[in-house]
């Protein structure tokens, strides 16, 4: 299951995860190479984080995350990826800061929409969370949550 990148109030509502992986259409390549030579997906929501938000994803999670790339072996936590698919879908708008409201605001509608859901664990919760809103309210991103 993957989080919707709909809008409005089914946003967070989750979708099933496609049954098998598509493969490119021929003669494509679905996947760059860095300059080091490792491969990644150019179809990859990490491609929108500002720097900003890399910078909370290293003091919350301890990631180092790039387009494509983790600094780490396996997948990126929940948490990184939920603030990537946030960016995406413009619910965080391409010059917006995250703040501790906004974490704490999207984590209740997260929660709101999937409530009762059996296993669910929401991306925002948890010392992750709580990590996160310290870091953000150590540099002045606490309260507002101003959108432009």
């Amino acid at each position: 299951m993957s989080i919707s990148s709909t809008y409005g109030p089914d946003r967070w509502r989750p979708t099933p995860a496609p049954v098998a992986p598509t493969a490119p259409a021929a003669g494509t390549d679905a996947a760059a190479t860095t300059g080091s030579g490792r491969r990644f997906s150019v179809l990859n929501d990490f491609r929108y984080l500002s720097d900003a938000d890399k910078q909370l994803l290293g003091a919350a999670t301890g990631e180092r995350i790039e387009p494509g790339l983790t600094a780490g072996t396996g997948a990126a936590s929940a948490f990184a990826q939920q603030l990537a698919l946030d960016r995406r879908t413009g619910e965080l708008a391409p010059h917006q800061e995250v703040t501790g409201v906004y974490l704490r605001n999207a984590a209740a509608e997260i929660d709101r929409v999937n409530a009762g859901r059996a296993g669910f664990r929401n991306p925002y919760s948890g010392d992750v969370l709580e990590r996160a809103v310290a870091y953000l309210e150590a540099n002045g991103r606490g309260r507002a949550d101003i959108r432009l």
